[in-house]
């Protein structure tokens, strides 16, 4: 594998692996870890597909732009307006959801501060990272990939013996719609996929199966993941994840839990940072500064003035992460197979009724945290 590849991968499965993570063990304990575990297969299957549609979108259309780009070209004004508002929503709220809960995170490590100062400090660094662009970037995303798969099969190797199989037969279906807005978060990546095929651009034909890697790698993670928390927490699994692990084992495995946090959260601000400049950017004509201020402070000032809360904030942005973008992508694809004006590096074959289900799967995700609360 190039270099080129390698670190296009691991910009995808940087985005991937990020607040989500903490979350989907909470409630695949709630609905039950089989049930859990083939929801997330189910939906990882899903956002796959719909991974490698926004790549042949992208590869179809000649020039660099981001989702409001393509939704202004293959579906008119309505089209740029509705992927603002899902790129903003989801990605604001992400960066929002990051910077909450690696200061929480860095305070249980290290203590001494508060929580805040740690946010705080988090963001002066992430923003001096996010202010060198794309190739700085990408390094940091390839070495704290390196790091955070490392520190996963290190945190499962060490909880292994406190596995109680009991905690694995539990089944509660009316938590049905619960695991729905939190793994469909967990599992979003496609904002990145620009940036891949930027990285790639050289070597389009490499996209697809980059793709294809950084969306399977993260499903694994998560499995793993989760069949490690609910396997020593069951139904006492904390809503972080990492928490709750402090009463079955040591305070060295909770901590690097927390280090298991920081890492996986740096790693998607820094290129969700990176994603939401170019956008103001590329889409919207503002000038390098600008669109660098544009992404940084919105969740600076939210976070100020109070938004703190780590899951309101996921369910929200999951949702609308989770529904609006993949009809959009869905809807451009289609557009795009008729009137686009590249030949692609790669082209799906995908059977109508495939994208239809697809697109009543996200509006359903739009509409999870109705039926999931």
């Amino acid at each position: 594998m190039g270099n080129k590849s390698f670190r296009a991968i691991s910009a995808l499965i940087g985005t991937v692996i990020g607040a989500g993570i903490f979350g989907i063990p909470y409630v695949i304990a709630q609905i039950g870890f089989f049930p859990g575990i083939f929801y997330l297969l189910i939906l990882g299957g899903l956002v796959l597909i719909l991974n490698l549609i926004y790549g042949e979108i992208i590869l179809r259309t000649p020039g660099d732009r981001q989702l409001t780009g393509y939704g202004k070209i293959y579906l008119g004004k309505w089209g740029k307006t509705l992927a603002a508002l899902a790129i903003f929503v989801s990605a604001y709220g992400a960066l929002l959801a990051y910077l909450i809960k690696t200061g929480e995170f860095l305070n249980l490590i290290f203590s001494g501060q508060t929580a805040v100062f740690f946010s705080l400090l988090f963001f002066i660094f992430s923003s001096l990272v996010l202010f060198f662009g794309l190739r700085i970037v990408s390094f940091f995303q390839s070495a704290l990939v390196i790091f955070l798969l490392g520190l996963i099969f290190l945190f499962a190797i060490f909880s292994v013996d406190k596995i109680n199989p009991v905690n694995f037969s539990t089944v509660n279906l009316d938590f049905f719609f619960l695991p729905y807005g939190v793994i469909l978060f967990a599992l979003f990546g496609a904002s990145v996929i620009p940036e891949m095929e930027e990285i790639l651009r050289n070597e389009p034909e490499k996209l697809k199966k980059a793709i294809s890697i950084g969306s399977l790698i993260p499903l694994f993670v998560y499995v793993l993941f989760a069949a490690v928390v609910v396997g020593v927490c069951g139904l006492k699994t904390s809503d972080d994840a990492v928490s709750g692990l402090a009463y079955f084992l040591p305070s060295w495995i909770v901590s690097l839990g927390a280090v298991l946090g920081v890492l996986t959260m740096s790693s998607s601000y820094l290129i969700l940072g990176y994603v939401l400049k170019e956008v103001w950017f590329r889409d919207f004509g503002i000038s390098k500064l600008t669109s660098f201020l544009l992404a940084i402070f919105p969740p600076l000032v939210l976070f100020l003035l109070g938004a703190r809360s780590f899951i309101s904030v996921l369910g929200i942005t999951g949702a609308v992460m989770g529904g609006l973008e993949g009809v959009l992508i869905i809807l451009m694809y289609w557009r795009a197979k008729q009137i686009g004006k590249r030949e692609p590096a790669y082209s799906l074959k995908l059977p109508k009724i495939l994208l239809t289900a697809l697109i009543l799967v996200f509006i359903l995700g739009l509409l999870s945290p109705i039926y999931g609360n």
